[in-house]
């Protein structure tokens, strides 16, 4: 009897909390369910390590280039007037300029936001420029200076540093630098049209500075603005003596030439 009353208490109880538990069960189920946040993954900053290759063109131009004019005459039979009155061709100031035009390639390392790397270019260059002096000093009158000094071509090899914003990239660049020069001259005068004349092509050796921004418009295609100052030091042409005139033993003439500039170009780049 007992174990019967203890039965029936039990399944009294168990009905008793299923029946209190049914209504908190159906409010779950209408509870809204967890959704995990979204994992958003960062968007990784342009890296500006790798090859580049592309073209190149601009402008060139220097201004007040010098051309200095020496002479010699031990004896003062011949240059000795104008030397006395401090009037032989002495030489002239002028603006060499032209267009530019190449090829670059080069290499980056980027760490975080600074880049370091290096590039090679080669230029044509139209560079070019001249002028003319008179003489107006007896028996010089009339004589006529005249000079003419080219750059035919270009060539740097040099590093580079910068700061990159994402895609932007400000640089500073600076190196060796040499080029192709053909530097002129002729003096003489009206019945006698050379008396003295020179040449001389050669390849100079200098150096280079400069900066300029690159934009990457796509992964692969940069765009570029850039600016360098170079320096190929000077040359010395010597003149030579056009016949019919014999100069007095121990006279000569020699033109010294100055081959520096700018170079402002725009520039399209490859990168690999």
């Amino acid at each position: 009897m007992s174990e019967m009353l203890n039965q029936r208490a039990l399944s009294f109880v168990g009905a008793v909390s299923l029946a209190a538990l049914a209504p908190m069960a159906a409010q779950a189920a209408d509870m809204p369910q967890y959704t995990p946040p979204p994992v958003v993954t960062a968007v990784p900053t342009w890296d500006w390590t790798g090859f580049y290759a592309g073209l190149n063109a601009g402008y060139g131009w220097s201004s007040g280039d010098d051309v200095n004019v020496s002479v010699v005459d031990p004896g003062g039979a011949f240059f000795g007037p104008c030397l006395t009155a401090g009037a032989c061709p002495n030489g002239m100031s002028y603006s060499r300029d032209g267009f530019v035009g190449g090829a670059q390639a080069g290499y980056n390392w980027q760490i975080d936001q600074f880049v370091v790397g290096f590039e090679a270019d080669i230029e044509y260059s139209d560079m070019n420029g001249g002028g003319t002096v008179t003489t107006a000093v007896a028996p010089f009158a009339n004589g006529r200076f005249t000079s003419t000094s080219d750059i035919n071509w270009l060539a740097t090899l040099r590093g580079r540093a910068g700061l990159a914003i994402d895609r932007t990239l400000l640089y500073v660049t600076g190196g060796l630098a040499v080029g192709g020069v053909e530097d002129s001259f002729r003096w003489g005068f009206p019945g006698v049209p050379q008396v003295y004349n020179g040449s001389n092509s050669d390849t100079e050796w200098g150096w280079t500075v400069g900066g300029g921004l690159d934009y990457a418009i796509t992964d692969n295609i940069v765009l570029g603005a850039e600016v360098l100052y170079f320096d190929l030091g000077s040359t010395t042409v010597t003149g030579v003596a056009a016949a019919p005139f014999v100069p007095p033993a121990g006279t000569s003439m020699a033109v010294d030439y100055d081959h520096n500039g700018v170079i402002a170009r725009a520039r399209l780049s490859y990168k690999f």
